[in-house]
């Protein structure tokens, strides 16, 4: 089986062409049952592993503090965290022989992983992902852009911070797909076909 994964800026609807590949090909699914399986598998806190999920890792000052309060770089909650989500990923990825993958690095947690297609999904358009915004979470139309940069600044620090990569770059994907001019199932037939699914 093949192995998918998704970055996506938020709104874009890579969430959805995850579960439209899925849906056309059976290879299984991993978004938030990530999370589930990290503090299955290594005893952490749920509200744990959520608080600091794809979320704004901090500046360095923020990150060393985080780390002066344990004095151990493994016992921080930021770095317990990214360990025990990216061994849920790859412990996953070896139970299912491959599947789809949301956000988390999973580009480079899993790239000795063959064969990979390597995915990044986003919509020229800030309304139409406005417009998925206020159909997902509970913001005002006024605020819902605010969100929106909000939730891309964390997931850019977060992978940026764990990767020393540039979140969106073109050399770290296999394809990047614009959901203002493909809609979602040319995306998923796109990445099926890439992944000879």
């Amino acid at each position: 089986m093949k192995t998918i994964t998704i970055d996506r800026t938020f709104g874009s609807g890579g969430r959805e062409v995850a579960l439209r590949i899925s849906g056309m090909t059976g290879v299984p699914y991993f978004d938030n049952d990530i999370i589930l399986r990290a503090a299955e598998d290594f005893g952490v806190d749920v509200g744990l592993l959520r608080n600091y999920d794809e979320n704004y890792v901090g500046s360095l000052i923020y990150n060393l503090s985080m780390l002066s309060s344990t004095g151990d770089y493994e016992q921080s909650a930021i770095y317990r965290t990214y360990f025990a989500v990216s061994e849920a990923m790859r412990r996953l990825c070896r139970e299912y022989a491959g599947g789809i993958f949301i956000g988390r690095c999973a580009d480079v947690i899993l790239s000795d992983v063959r064969p990979i297609v390597r995915t990044y999904i986003y919509s020229s358009s800030i309304e139409k992902r406005i417009e998925r915004t206020l159909e997902l979470e509970d913001v005002s139309r006024g605020k819902a852009e605010v969100f929106i940069q909000r939730k891309d600044k964390q997931r850019r620090n977060y992978y940026q911070f764990f990767t020393d990569n540039k979140w969106g770059a073109m050399t770290n994907y296999d394809v990047m797909l614009n959901t203002d001019s493909v809609d979602y199932d040319k995306c998923a037939k796109i990445i099926i076909e890439l992944a000879d699914v």
